[in-house]
């Protein structure tokens, strides 16, 4: 019998993210609720100026080809450049003129070259190679951000081998409405020379994301595309619509407690439908029921920080032990011992039974409006998160951690909303068995397993079924599709050996990209240290419903 012997390449080591399969259930949520906003859409008007290069490009004669994408990479950085130079002469925050444009990070030279007077060219950061490159993807930001976007909105179609097109009905369109308030003749001939000063930046000002509310048009179009209107009315953009409408309720009911809106109010407001000050958020019906649809996304990821919790806990301190086990019971068995666990026991009564623990939460246990208070499950989360990558004691740290996790654990039980479940969203088809850790089966081993187990028994399930044991299938998984190593332990002839430690981290549920868009279109103005909303803002907010 003839045998061949050949080296085996070893599959490439990756970080990976979601290393419990945890955040997946969280990051389906909130896609149904924010359709067409992604975590990488951050400013308004590329909504519209993209389509209207395009559409330019096309209007010129230039057929999808080195020379379209060559333009296209110029029109790109000359963007950039027009919101950075803006910023920088309008005596105004960046945030409102450059903040999240493409390439900015990378374009820090030729910014600072035109901000001392010099002029640079295009082709020397808008090439495709090189290490002055703005950036790596043909079509720049649009390769890279927006386009599946724009396919999902119905804007354009193709993609960057066959090449792009605008759907004539709306991204055509779209573009149109631009084309009637910007220079394009002076945009185009400035591509063309390839040189670019000060002094024509300034001319082209009107291009930068801040002019978006003169362009009124232009301005109308975006309104209707993210708040649903006119042609952009579909299924999808009514979850959109009224997500958009229940931000700036936030905004408004934040800034009468004096708080700005941002992510840690989000998370707590939406959760317990409280402000910080305990006050209830009032809201219509229908906008009532979105919040609530919000709070279901909160419970999926108040669980996945706890169960994250879990696994840097016992990873941690098993790196920093020196400790070899083979198994993960004989892990288990040590980490149940340690002095993190055993920290507990004076508030969490180990020998006690988890049924008893979760009758006696009411004894530390915040109220739900009390979202603000040290034992609230939203500000637990938020501590276990912070501690994760503090330089605090690493003992002190995995214990306080530990805790954390535990009482989130115990009030998700106690409170009667996580019975929901996933409420009136809908999953494909056997979606959830390959994400064993949701809420579903939070409920189901609540009601029938983990009641009669000890505490000091339930961190063990925890650690092993819902953490070790996960984590080995989720990355076998993803060896096996996908060729690709994100071990974090891994079995070795020495043992279980830790690759390395994943912190505990929230999903990004493209709030901070939603509100950055209403602040674009001029749904929400700053007035001193918080966002109110506008007058035209208001008109959305208070629209009847649906």
């Amino acid at each position: 019998m003839d045998i061949t012997t050949s080296w085996v390449k070893p599959p490439n080591a990756i970080g990976g993210l979601d290393h419990l399969a945890v955040q997946a259930p969280c990051i389906s949520l909130y896609g149904k609720m924010l359709p067409g906003i992604t975590n990488v859409t951050d400013r308004a008007r590329y909504y519209s100026f993209y389509p209207w290069v395009v559409w330019s490009l096309e209007k010129n004669g230039h057929c999808y080809g080195d020379t379209f994408i060559d333009l296209f990479r110029k029109a790109d950085c000359l963007f950039t450049l027009i919101a950075e130079r803006h910023a920088k002469v309008s005596g105004g925050e960046r945030d409102e003129h450059a903040a999240a444009t493409v390439g900015s990070g990378n374009m820090a030279e030729p910014v600072s070259k035109i901000r001392d007077g010099h002029s640079v060219r295009l082709s020397d950061f808008a090439c495709r190679e090189g290490k002055t490159r703005y950036f790596k993807n043909k079509l720049g930001g649009l390769g890279q951000y927006y386009l599946g976007v724009f396919r999902e909105l119905k804007m354009m179609t193709g993609d960057l081998l066959t090449g792009v097109k605008n759907i004539r009905e709306v991204g055509g369109a779209m573009a149109e409405t631009v084309d009637r308030s910007v220079k394009r003749e002076l945009f185009f001939k400035t591509l063309d020379e390839d040189t670019v000063s000060a002094a024509r930046l300034d001319e082209l000002h009107s291009f930068c994301p801040c002019a978006l509310n003169a362009s009124v048009e232009e301005h109308a179009k975006l309104s209707e595309l993210f708040f649903g209107d006119g042609q952009f009315s579909n299924q999808d953009a009514l979850a959109r619509r009224r997500s958009l409408r229940m931000f700036l309720s936030l905004a408004d009911g934040l800034a009468r407690c004096g708080v700005a809106i941002d992510m840690e109010p989000f998370r707590g407001c939406t959760y317990s439908g409280a402000f910080p000050d305990k006050s209830k958020w009032l809201l219509s019906e229908r906008l009532e029921k979105t919040r609530q649809q919000w709070a279901v996304y909160q419970r999926n990821e108040l669980l996945s920080l706890a169960v994250q919790g879990i696994f840097f806990v016992i990873l941690h301190a098993y790196e920093e032990s020196g400790e070899r086990f083979h198994s993960v019971e004989d892990l288990a068995r040590w980490f149940l011992a340690s002095p993190e666990v055993e920290s507990l026991d004076p508030v969490l009564d180990l020998n006690d039974s988890v049924t008893s623990l979760i009758g006696a939460s009411g004894s530390w246990l915040a109220t739900m409006e009390d979202w603000t208070n040290d034992n609230h499950e939203v500000h637990l989360a938020g501590r276990i998160a912070s501690l994760c990558g503090s330089r605090e004691d690493a003992a002190s740290k995995r214990s306080a951690i530990l805790m954390a996790s535990m009482k989130i654990l115990i009030a998700l039980q106690s409170r009667p909303e996580t019975k929901v479940g996933y409420s009136d969203f809908v999953f494909p088809p056997n979606y959830l068995q390959a994400y064993p850790i949701n809420l579903q089966t939070f409920n189901q081993y609540s009601a029938n397993t983990w009641g009669n187990l000890t505490t000091r028994e339930w961190i063990g399930w925890l650690a092993t079924t819902w953490g070790i044991h996960t984590h080995l299938m989720v990355a076998l998984r993803k060896l096996r599709g996908q060729s690709q190593s994100t071990f974090r332990i891994r079995p070795s002839d020495k043992g279980l050996e830790i690759i390395s430690v994943p912190d505990a981290v929230f999903t990004s549920p493209r709030f901070r990209q939603a509100l950055r868009i209403l602040k674009d279109i001029g749904a929400l103005v700053k007035s001193g240290t918080v966002w109110t909303v506008s007058d035209f803002g208001r008109q959305f907010m208070e629209a009847a419903d649906e």
